[in-house]
């Protein structure tokens, strides 16, 4: 069973010794700031800030907390002490064993401990940070649910989509155009009609993870939810938009999206997760809040953005994916996949059965599902190279790839607006496009009988060592 709700994961973190609370913070770049430094910090600890400058103490931010492996592993039910490649093959194998659940629609919940609506709307009631210097607002919006319903087909989307606070009854709705929401948004503005959405700006962890795994077309995401808890996932029919909502969040909105034509705002710009602000302030759609919901001593949660981030989003579900497409096509051999560099770099390992194979991996993993993004580099390497690991991945980039017979560009891909290599002329003209590299890493094929061997000791004798010896890398030396 997965977490009740975000409070029984909080009190699990901090069980086991993973939780800091941090008083007194303040919300203008403070939080933010803390957050990076303990990010790469070598205890990275999950952070839940409280006693506000400016806001009641309850009113909390709950940050850091799916920014590694173990801690993805601990929202996953996962043991903690498997190494990050083993964390995403059980990721991998559990979602697939895993059959998706509906909601179950109930008629209270925490969620409704406190409602405004109308006038007494104000989403700034809550510390929403500004997370960096250079940022164009504070968004509340970082590690959030965006839901709405396609209105031919009557299935519920549920994406994360950033979204900055414009007033105390507006935020944005930036969403890339070939995300579902998006795609689902622009139906009811073709007929002229605002799109009714709900947002919740605080949710238990297997929300979140479905949210930003982005289910196939015409499956909703509340339903993976539901296999990913074992349980259906409780929600509250809105009275306003009718779209369910999380019966246990901790925050949430309902609202409707206009046409752009009809109200659109600045916004941004924003440090998103390749790292840049790639992108320069523009109008995009907006939110008009209708009604906000929140539960007694409310959590927030965000997610504080760094180069160095191991977040759910970029690494494990671009990882997963392009491992799960190899494997629906019977492609032989496949070792494991790994995403570096908040997933832009993919790594595959495999051991090769024939001519082509590993050139056969890499144009297979461009065309997996999340491969629309601005993902840049594919690397194949050999089973003995273990894909999570950067130094040996660089190993054998170096040692066994042949520039000129190895090295492919594949180009006018799919990207993102998000990309900072998409030129100011190709965004102006909406050209999402970029190349990706495909670099086969492997030892060549034609003559790999006679490459040098490089093995140091036997796997089974690496393992039985670790199980004897392990403990001494836990030691302090006196």
């Amino acid at each position: 069973m997965g977490f009740r709700d975000l409070r029984d994961f909080i009190a699990k973190v901090d069980k086991l010794e993973m939780l800091r609370v941090v008083e007194g913070a303040d919300w203008d770049l403070e939080i933010g700031a803390i957050c990076q430094m303990m990010q790469e910090s070598e205890e990275n600890p999950v952070l839940l800030f409280d006693k506000i400058p400016g806001y009641p103490p309850g009113f909390r931010i709950l940050a850091n907390h799916q920014n590694s492996p173990k801690k993805q592993a601990l929202v996953q039910d996962l043991p903690t002490d498997l190494s990050d490649l083993e964390i995403v093959r059980h990721m991998k194998e559990k979602r697939k064993q895993t059959s998706t659940i509906p909601p179950k629609e109930v008629e209270n919940g925490p969620i409704l401990e406190n409602y405004d609506r109308g006038d007494k709307v104000n989403i700034a009631k809550f510390p929403t940070p500004k997370w960096r210097t250079l940022e164009g607002g504070r968004y509340i919006g970082t590690s959030t649910l965006v839901i709405n319903r396609d209105p031919d087909e009557g299935w519920v989307n549920m994406g994360t989509y950033r979204q900055m606070i414009h007033d105390e009854k507006t935020v944005g709705f930036f969403v890339e155009p070939h995300h579902h929401g998006m795609i689902i948004a622009k139906k009811y503005w073709a007929q002229g009609k605002a799109c009714p959405v709900v947002a919740c700006y605080g949710q238990e962890p297997d929300l979140f993870q479905a949210a930003t795994g982005s289910a196939p077309w015409g499956r909703s995401e509340l339903d993976v939810a539901g296999g990913l808890k074992g349980e259906p996932v409780e929600v509250i029919k809105g009275e306003l938009t009718g779209l369910p909502i999380p019966a246990r969040a901790e925050i949430a909105i309902e609202g409707e999206v206009p046409p752009p034509e009809v109200d659109s705002r600045v916004e941004g710009p924003y440090r998103e997760w390749p790292g840049y602000y790639s992108q320069e302030p523009t109008p995009q759609p907006v939110i008009h809040i209708k009604a906000v919901y929140h539960r007694n001593n409310p959590i927030m949660t965000g997610n504080h953005i760094s180069n160095r981030n191991i977040t759910v989003g970029p690494v494990a579900h671009a990882a997963i994916a392009v491992w799960d497409t190899l494997e629906k096509t019977a492609l032989p051999g496949i070792r494991g996949v790994w995403a570096h560099a908040n997933g832009l770099f993919i790594v595959i390992s495999l051991k090769q059965e024939f001519a082509g194979h590993a050139k056969m991996a890499l144009l297979t993993a461009t065309g997996a599902r999340g491969s629309n993004s601005a993902y840049r580099y594919y690397v194949v390497v050999d089973e003995d190279i273990d894909p999570s690991n950067l130094h040996d991945v660089l190993w054998a980039m170096t040692t066994r790839c042949v520039p000129e017979e190895q090295i492919d560009i594949v180009r006018g891909t799919v990207s993102t607006r998000v990309d900072p290599l998409i030129s100011p002329k190709k965004r102006e003209v909406g050209d999402l496009t970029c190349g990706r590299i495909l670099i086969n890493a492997c030892k060549p094929w034609d003559w790999i009988q006679e490459f040098g061997k490089s093995m140091t000791f036997a796997p089974e004798f690496e393992r039985k060592v670790r199980e004897k010896w392990g403990h001494l890398a836990n030691s302090r030396s006196r």
